[in-house]
């Protein structure tokens, strides 16, 4: 999957729906079920139609053991959403001086999408690498330490602040550089 963002940073014509699709079933390759905790001593095995965007809309989602309600795009619009998402993206990614802000512009109207059943933050953040690693930042990745911050960051981009998200983001970069760093010595 990351060699296929890696092409998309080199040709960003190529973000497309079709492409989002092959890349998520790359991704999820290994991840075809899903264990799902049904709230108490019961579970349920779902299978990840991976590359196929979802079949039923999902209404909440748990983030750090607190429920949020959020809007995710109705089912019957995600393709449709998807081709915005590559449209704007392609548009942000070629025009857009700052990287960071349309790294977290994506990753936020990604997200809000949710287009697959499972997936979804992994394929956000691979999307989100692309304008970063176009203009010379290692891709994003959010270490286990900045759990927390990312997903009260990302609470606060779904209403409308974006900036903790691109702080975020910085900092996962500088974190990145220092692993960089400090392997190399």
């Amino acid at each position: 999957a990351y060699k296929s963002v890696l092409q998309l940073t080199e040709c960003v014509d190529q973000l497309t729906t079709e492409n989002i699709k092959a890349i998520h079933s790359q991704l999820m390759r290994s991840s075809k079920i899903q264990i799902v905790d049904n709230g108490g001593c019961t579970c349920a095995v779902h299978y990840i139609n991976a590359g196929l965007t979802r079949l039923a809309t999902k209404k909440s989602a748990v983030v750090r053991s607190h429920q949020y309600n959020l809007a995710y795009c109705p089912v019957e619009l995600v393709d449709q959403q998807l081709d915005y998402i590559c449209k704007m993206g392609r548009q942000y990614i070629a025009r857009w001086r700052n990287p960071l802000a349309t790294a977290a512009w994506i990753h936020v109207t990604f997200t809000r999408c949710h287009p697959f059943d499972a997936g979804n933050g992994r394929m956000a953040r691979l999307l989100s690498s692309i304008p970063l690693i176009r203009h010379g930042f290692p891709p994003m990745c959010v270490s286990p330490l900045w759990r927390g911050v990312y997903y009260e960051s990302m609470v606060t981009a779904w209403e409308g602040d974006y900036q903790p998200l691109i702080n975020c983001i910085v900092q996962s970069v500088q974190a990145s550089l220092t692993d960089v760093e400090r392997i190399m010595a």
